[in-house]
């Protein structure tokens, strides 16, 4: 899986972790979630405040597209299509839960590209309001587990150890120790054939001698 984070406000391990947690939420499988570049970044919009999402099967590009200038006092926003979602409460209460929601909508379009058998279940697998209830679904349950799930997006990668540089000496030293080992090796090898070859010899002559006896 490739990622493409290029809104600040979602580094490429957050999105990576959060991928995968919307990918299991769905039943998208593993591996077809490793052919998928995921890119999030911006909504072209004049005022800024759209959002959005498209997933290019061709490209296998799933692409998440967040509000540019949104502030807190801008949610909840709705992402109700129809009368019914809209009585449902169909809204998105921050940023969060509208990331995770176009996210888990595009990857479901990913999934069904990849389960369709036909160009008929393809139409019937992406129908606008199904994918949109799998989606709803996803927000439902990272709303549940927000606290546990953004501890865990957002933790820092440990620090890899700093690589201890060797000096000059230092290596060259770890050079020579080398090509003494592998020098003593051989030797070993060479006493070992050189007592094998001289039994032999010593064999064969024997049994000359006792010919010419």
């Amino acid at each position: 899986m490739n990622i493409t984070a290029k809104h600040p406000g979602y580094s490429n391990d957050v999105v990576r972790r959060a991928t995968r947690w919307a990918a299991k939420q769905i039943g998208l499988d593993g591996k077809v979630l490793k052919t998928l570049t995921v890119e999030v970044g911006y909504r072209r919009c004049p005022v800024g405040l759209g959002w959005g999402g498209w997933y290019r099967h061709s490209q296998r590009l799933v692409q998440v597209l967040m509000p540019r200038d949104r502030e807190p006092d801008d949610y909840p926003t709705s992402m109700a299509h129809n009368s019914e979602e809209r009585e449902a409460g169909r809204d998105a209460h921050d940023e969060w839960e509208l990331f995770v929601a176009i996210l888990a909508h595009e990857l479901e379009h990913a999934r069904c590209f990849a389960i369709a058998r036909s160009m008929a279940d393809r139409r019937r697998l992406n129908h606008e309001p199904r994918v949109r209830a799998v989606d709803w679904r996803a927000l439902l349950a990272f709303r549940a587990a927000r606290e546990t799930l953004l501890k865990d997006w957002l933790r820092e990668r440990p620090a890899r150890p700093a690589k201890q540089q060797m000096s000059v000496v230092d290596k060259r030293a770890a050079r020579a120790a080398k090509l003494l080992a592998d020098w003593e090796r051989r030797l070993k090898m060479a006493k070992t054939k050189v007592s094998k070859y001289r039994r032999k010899v010593n064999y064969y002559g024997a049994v000359a001698a006792r010919r010419q006896g």
